[in-house]
């Protein structure tokens, strides 16, 4: 299939192959997310949460407590937008406000076991969604995906084309 480097797609019009790479990418990526979050949000976990939230949630379950300016550089965010993000999950119970030891004027959001409860069926509930929506397609096209989505792994900050190949599609 060719495909050009440089997009000639029209702003507001779906992009193809003819307009390049780059707009087939940027066109499909954010309609396939929130296609698969509409099926996510139909699950009972993930009622009356954001998707931001959810992701709030599933650093601090990856990484562990952490400051709120470093989980609002992660989500390329500001950090008014995680402290309002943090005052809602801690309002209901998810997160708690701990010191950081190592600076005092900082503060780190940490998990509670509600919190971890809810974050693991909220991931679970996306990956159920995903099944959903990834069922219909045949055996081939799935492999195909597979292979594509390997290759965009290298596109993620902090990421080779080694530990792409190594981990095999599981993003965590």
């Amino acid at each position: 299939m060719p495909v050009t480097t440089r997009s000639a797609a029209v702003p507001g019009e779906a992009a193809g192959v003819q307009d390049g790479l780059e707009a087939w990418l940027v066109a499909t990526i954010p309609p396939v997310m929130r296609h698969l979050l509409a099926h996510a949000r139909r699950r009972p976990s993930w009622a009356e949460m954001t998707y931001q939230q959810y992701n709030v949630l599933r650093i601090i379950d990856g990484e562990g407590p952490m400051a709120q300016g470093e989980i609002a550089r992660r989500l390329l965010v500001s950090a008014p937008v995680i402290t309002r993000q943090a005052a809602a999950l801690t309002d209901d119970g998810l997160v708690e406000r701990r010191p950081d030891p190592e600076d005092r004027r900082s503060i780190r959001l940490a998990l509670t076991e509600k919190g971890r409860k809810r974050v693991r069926a909220m991931r679970d509930e996306l990956l159920d969604a995903a099944t959903e929506l990834l069922g219909p397609l045949p055996t081939e096209q799935r492999g195909s995906l597979a292979v594509a989505l390997e290759h965009l792994q290298v596109l993620l900050p902090n990421r080779s084309a080694a530990e792409a190949t190594t981990s095999k599609g599981h993003p965590g």
